[in-house]
């Protein structure tokens, strides 16, 4: 057992739990009240300017409206954004320097080719066919004595299934970017204040009938919880990245965010990422319980600061406005 995060408060523990599945703070309120005497809008607050080291973010499964999120190993800093890329971070192992890009784009064979042709050979990428996240309800996960800790000998390797490519679901459009734009951004922002920016974002105002029309019919189709990130003091506790490859590596991926950690887990056929502030201590333990599993590791530490950042609202209106052309090109050919 690895103590990892500091908690003081056993209702503080009860909030985050109940963060996950809420959509607003009311029905935080609502699942807390018969056991806590905190403050919930004044913890809610201190989360929202980090001052307790937790974030918390909306976490919607984009597969379903045909979109997937990449990411790629390099050894070359690209002079230029590719297009549909969302980070640009800086990667470490044995004095090197590499850089991690990460992206959103169509799930087309051509968008990612696209994607693809910006690095040379020795690139390493994996194709986010699967996302998995930490859950505070994960098996190896536990609070106690004040402290949100890891469990390593709980850590449960169940699912050996390779992951499939999603089947697309919904189009999305420009009101729907506007509500996953606001949801990311703070995942309990109002439905009177994305009204209140509409005009100035998508050039029309958008009444508060229509936003809730389109939030409950495609965007809460497409949310899965609200994620819980836990973050150590960087300089104690490095981030990394760890990059899997063989044929039990998704296994490994899924079991390795069960631990509080290990924020994300990018899972592609035979292959996956992952990140997350790992003790130092937890690691050795860690690599005797998967050691008799098909997969070798690559351990990277990412810089903490983004090289380059695009913002969700601006990627994700440029995949709709190129599926909207797309769609009327074929549109005119079958004419």
């Amino acid at each position: 057992m690895y103590s990892f995060f500091p908690l003081k408060k056993k209702e503080l523990w009860d909030l985050i739990q109940a963060i996950e599945t809420s959509c607003t703070i009311s029905e935080i309120i609502a699942k807390i009240k018969a056991s806590s005497k905190i403050n919930v809008y004044k913890v809610i607050n201190k989360i929202k300017d980090f001052s307790l080291g937790i974030r918390i973010a909306f976490e919607g499964q984009l597969e379903k409206a045909g979109l997937v999120y990449i990411a790629t190993i390099s050894k070359k800093q690209l002079k230029e954004a590719p297009v549909y890329m969302q980070a640009e971070r800086v990667l470490r192992i044995l004095g090197s320097k590499l850089f991690y890009y990460t992206g959103l784009l169509p799930a087309e064979d051509s968008a990612i080719e696209e994607w693809l042709s910006n690095f040379d050979e020795s690139a390493i990428t994996v194709r986010a066919l699967e996302r998995q996240f930490w859950k505070t309800d994960s098996p190896a996960t536990v609070y106690r004595d004040e402290w949100i800790c890891g469990d390593v000998d709980a850590v449960k390797i169940t699912d050996f299934s390779q992951p499939r490519v999603p089947a697309k679901e919904m189009q999305l459009d420009d009101v729907d970017v506007l509500l996953l734009w606001a949801k990311y951004r703070w995942p309990f922002t109002p439905l009177r204040e994305i009204e209140n920016e509409s005009e100035k974002y998508l050039g029309r105002k958008v009444s508060h009938q229509v936003l809730s029309y389109h939030f409950r019919n495609h965007v809460l189709k497409l949310w899965t919880g609200n994620r819980v990130r836990l973050y150590a003091d960087a300089q104690q506790v490095p981030y990394r990245l760890l990059y899997l490859e063989g044929r039990d590596a998704p296994a490994v991926a899924r079991a390795l965010v069960q631990l509080p950690w290990f924020h994300t887990a990018y899972i592609d056929v035979g292959k996956a990422v992952v990140s997350g502030q790992p003790p130092c201590a937890s690691m050795p333990h860690l690599y005797r319980v998967l050691g008799d599993l098909d997969v070798d590791a690559v351990e990277f530490v990412m810089e903490v600061s983004i090289s380059k950042w695009v913002p969700l609202f601006g990627l994700l209106s440029k995949i709709v406005k190129r599926e909207e052309a797309v769609a009327r090109s074929g549109e005119v050919t079958e004419k």
